[in-house]
């Protein structure tokens, strides 16, 4: 079971909670706000079940999970908008904006083969490959629970496909998300 759900900061749903927590001007935790709300929603409970505080723990990098709940779930945000995922055994997400990306901005962050596959493309295709290639990354890493620390190098994508990433022998499959013409989303799960 896979199923997920996207909000934008700028909702007018959201604004009742912004005022009540008088985080109006505070995007962070906005997105913390609209992250909860969505995962509600996800679980098929009221919008205001999950914003307590008790409800939530974290692994030693800082992975949220739940407390008392066995859900996984997963949350990214670009810009304004914010993706919530959860399923049945745990998983990462990503979410980036789409926007130009020039390839020695993030050529640290691709492995040989990756590098390889990035030069031969034509500019605007590499744009957005290699932002497609972070995303796959980053939601490996969110579902090691090391985060962006772990190292996106250490994560190996089969290119083209990019259906499988592989990070220290453990394979991850990957799923990319139809969320909006303007986003990238992608979830990693690791393979049984």
């Amino acid at each position: 079971m896979l199923k997920f759900k996207t909000g934008r900061l700028t909702d007018l749903q959201y604004q009742p909670y912004y005022r009540q927590f008088h985080i109006e001007n505070k995007q962070r935790q906005q997105q913390e706000v609209v992250g909860r709300i969505l995962l509600a929603k996800l679980m098929e409970l009221p919008d205001d079940a999950l914003l307590a505080d008790d409800e939530f723990t974290t692994i030693a990098n800082g992975k949220p999970l739940f407390a008392k709940r066995t859900t996984a779930f997963n949350v990214s945000h670009s810009a304004d908008l914010v993706l919530v995922a959860i399923s049945d055994r745990p998983l990462g997400v990503d979410v980036e904006k789409v926007k130009p990306v020039q390839l020695n901005r993030l050529k640290r962050a691709f492995t040989v083969a990756e590098l390889a596959y990035l030069e031969q493309l034509p500019p605007a295709r590499q744009s957005l490959t290699m932002l497609r290639l972070w995303t796959v990354k980053e939601a490996v890493l969110k579902e090691t629970g090391v985060g962006l620390p772990g190292k996106p190098r250490t994560v190996s994508v089969n290119v083209p496909r990019m259906d499988v990433a592989e990070q220290h022998g453990q394979p991850f499959a990957i799923n990319f998300l139809a969320i909006h013409e303007d986003y990238l989303g992608t979830v990693a799960q690791k393979k049984a």
